[in-house]
């Protein structure tokens, strides 16, 4: 992976980072912000959220070419959803046991390193079959994931005998739309290699006696949809957001 800089930068790509940490910590300092020094993990959940959602609106913005110029708007919009980060990470170092930044890139580094053995892997040349098939690179991330969740379940990953895995649905936030919910649970059971047990639950759950009520029959429907959108590697969620995003427009 190539690290050149633009000729006007001067320094190493990722100095800022640093320096982005350094203001998190003066912000949180006992001298700092009295705002930043009564935040919890539990307070700046909202934020985090609104944050998020403002980058997804910066990225349609890009797509459909409407909004503010795409040279600063995005750039700005990850720069708050990096600030709360960096503040969660900031609190973790006030914990018992604490943890920091550090932690944080290095869980997402040994991810990275584990799931993508045809790139940083020891034998990576002969990771794959095709480096340029997407298709065998998704399929490989499905098995580590599957490994990973077999490591973690241990020989008790099941309820019981019979029963779906506990690991597709845990960690899931009741929050999430659930779209998003449908396919995180989908790409669990996929990556187990197990998609079609998870369905004939759903079918045997829409089949309950108050099934008519709830619109169950609706409900199959639409988790047919995310099992195709999660095989195309697609989010149903964004995918229907820039849609009712662009037929808006068009209204105006």
């Amino acid at each position: 992976m190539s690290t050149d800089q633009p000729e006007d930068r001067g320094t190493a790509r990722g100095s800022e980072l640093l320096r982005a940490v350094a203001v998190m910590d003066a912000l949180r300092a006992p001298d700092g912000d009295a705002w930043s020094a009564l935040q919890t993990h539990h307070s700046l959940a909202r934020y985090l959220l609104e944050e998020t959602h403002e980058v997804l609106e910066a990225i349609e913005e890009r797509t459909d070419g409407t909004g503010p110029s795409a040279a600063g708007h995005l750039p700005d919009e990850l720069g708050d959803l990096l600030f709360q980060i960096l503040f969660h990470a900031r609190l973790g170092q006030e914990e018992d046991p604490a943890w920091d930044v550090d932690d944080v890139a290095r869980a997402f580094v040994e991810k990275m390193e584990r799931r993508n053995p045809h790139v940083f892997g020891a034998d990576r040349e002969d990771a794959l079959g095709d480096r340029g098939d997407v298709e065998q690179i998704i399929a490989q991330w499905h098995a580590v994931k599957a490994q990973e969740r077999a490591e973690e379940d241990g020989p008790h990953g099941s309820d019981a005998a019979g029963s779906l895995p506990t690991a597709w649905f845990e960690g899931i936030p009741h929050a999430l739309p659930a779209l998003q919910a449908a396919a995180k649970s989908v790409h669990r059971s996929r990556s187990d290699g197990r998609i079609d047990e998870l369905t004939a639950a759903a079918e045997s759950a829409a089949s309950a006696p108050d099934a008519e009520d709830w619109g169950a029959d609706i409900a199959l429907r639409l988790l047919d949809v995310v099992r195709e959108a999660e095989a195309r590697d697609v989010d149903p969620e964004s995918a229907l957001r820039t849609l009712l995003t662009r037929t808006r427009d068009l209204s105006r």
